[in-house]
């Protein structure tokens, strides 16, 4: 929600903006990596059934 506030009507910060972007993604993409063994897995093993 904060990343919108690089925003307003008259500016747009895009070197704040594509930082904090890229701050929230990396997270999401080290828990994506870790869990990504056990998500394909309960897939396979579910279509198997």
């Amino acid at each position: 929600m904060g990343i919108t506030s690089y925003v307003t009507a008259y500016v747009q910060h895009w070197n704040s903006l594509f930082a904090a972007s890229v701050i929230a993604i990396v997270p999401v993409v080290i828990l994506f990596a870790l869990i990504e063994r056990y998500l394909v897995g309960s897939l396979t093993a579910g279509s198997l059934k």
